[in-house]
């Protein structure tokens, strides 16, 4: 199995890839953040010890987003809250697993699992009859109320960091190519 790491930026968000499996992470114009995956039940796993320094670097931005969450949990002592509306299944400490039910009501769920090498995204829905996966984080009503505020700081640190590796590679490759003129003419 290939387990070839990529991260791809575009104007309103990235995508990720390893090996065949595949998921992408927008802002859509409304301020909403959609994860999305083509697969029923994606799951991806990102090696906390990769030698991929993209993979690396990725682990530990969603890294910083679990302990966000689990912090501000955890302070505002929302897992006290006998009569809270947040989902039941949002933060489970003892297995390390954050969960998100879609914000549009389509039976898609978000979950990430922190073990000690790896965090593994997955994509869930019961709706067989769409091809495409989609979670939403609404910024405006979500039944997690402002903890969609944990992922707009995440979305943000993401897109930097694949605008940066964009903006390496297209370096990289333009200086191969006027290095590659340069041999050219001297010979």
């Amino acid at each position: 199995m290939d387990n070839t790491f990529e991260l791809k930026c575009r104007p309103d968000g990235i995508i990720i890839e390893k090996g065949d499996k595949r998921f992408s992470i927008e802002k859509s114009s409304d301020g909403d953040i959609w994860f999305n995956a083509i697969d029923n039940d994606m799951k991806l796993s990102i090696n906390s010890y990769s030698r991929n320094n993209e993979e690396w670097q990725i682990f530990n931005i969603f890294e910083n987003l679990m302990k966000s969450i689990v912090g501000r949990y955890m302070l505002s002592e929302d897992y006290k809250g006998e009569y809270s509306s947040l989902p039941k299944d949002f933060v489970d400490l003892k297995n390390k697993t954050i969960t998100w039910h879609s914000d549009s009501d389509n039976n898609s769920t978000l979950q990430l699992h922190l073990s000690e090498k790896e965090l593994i995204i997955s994509i869930v829905s019961d709706n067989y009859h769409s091809n495409v996966m989609k979670v939403r984080i609404r910024i405006n009503g979500s039944t997690y109320g402002s903890y969609y505020q944990e992922f707009e700081r995440f979305f943000s640190e993401l897109h930097c960091f694949a605008y940066q590796v964009k903006l390496k590679r297209e370096e990289s490759s333009n200086f191969e190519k006027r290095m590659s003129l340069h041999k050219k003419r001297s010979i």
